[in-house]
């Protein structure tokens, strides 16, 4: 091979080698870029289109209870109303008497007062004995315990309860009946603070008072009616000047709990 055919070969790989470079920056590389990020795009979309379906499956679960969550809230809005609906109330409280055998002489509501939950108490953290344990801080004189002073948490707004003193006199076990039904007989949730009774002798009907026999009792009842409203509890006119009296809020079981009798707390 002679001296010119040599140059010849050389230039052809050289221009081969530049084609080749030139083939792989301007078309081979960006392409495999362009494809590595389509299926890292594809692979995100996937997972995206996983957690959708997911979510999906999930609202379409909660569609089927829907009926049944809708009863329910139906259910608590019987319980604590959007409005006091006290006529109502009063005619429901007459039938439970009826049934119950008792009679209602007097019914006095007072006006809407804001709620708050009860004061948390304030955790204390516990102080390191002398072996390295954790001990209880001392509870105050006086009390079972105790770990600090209680939080005070404010009223919830929208949400008042309605104070009612019922006045009914009748045979023992059927007062006794009346307060069990009006906390769990009744639709609508009432909580029952306090209640008093007293003997009384036989009589004849007078002043709106019917005939009593002996050994019947006269009760008196006190408790809360609830109202969720967004306006429940609002006072028109002039600012109190004192903060409004807070009415219990109903406990996190059974409305049927422990209530204070004159001769002390009854369950």
């Amino acid at each position: 091979m002679n001296a010119k055919s040599t140059q010849w070969v050389g230039g052809t790989v050289v221009l081969s080698v530049l084609i080749a470079a030139l083939a792989w920056f301007l078309a081979i590389s960006p392409t495999l870029t362009a494809a590595a990020a389509a299926r890292t795009e594809a692979g995100a979309a996937e997972d995206r289109n996983v957690q959708l379906q997911a979510q999906l499956d999930r609202l379409v679960e909660q569609a089927a209870g829907l009926d049944a969550t809708k009863a329910e809230l139906a259910g608590i809005g019987r319980q604590i109303p959007s409005e006091a609906q006290l006529a109502e109330y009063v005619r429901a409280l007459q039938s439970t008497a009826e049934e119950t055998g008792v009679t209602v002489v007097t019914l006095d509501a007072a006006l809407p007062e804001t709620i708050a939950p009860a004061a948390l108490p304030e955790q204390v953290a516990p102080s390191e004995g002398e072996a390295g344990e954790a001990t209880e801080p001392p509870a105050a004189e006086g009390t079972e315990g105790t770990t600090g002073a209680s939080v005070a948490v404010g009223p919830v707004e929208g949400f008042a309860g309605v104070s009612l003193t019922i006045t009914a006199v009748g045979p023992v076990s059927n007062v006794f009946a009346f307060i069990e039904r009006v906390q769990t007989g009744n639709e609508r949730l009432f909580l029952v603070t306090k209640y008093t009774a007293k003997g009384l002798q036989a009589a004849e009907a007078a002043n709106g008072r019917p005939a009593v026999g002996q050994g019947d009792v006269e009760l008196v009842l006190t408790g809360f009616v609830y109202v969720l409203s967004a306006t429940a509890g609002a006072s028109s006119g002039a600012e109190p000047t004192e903060s409004p009296e807070l009415a219990p809020l109903p406990a996190g079981k059974e409305p049927r709990i422990a209530v204070e009798s004159s001769e002390g707390v009854v369950s």
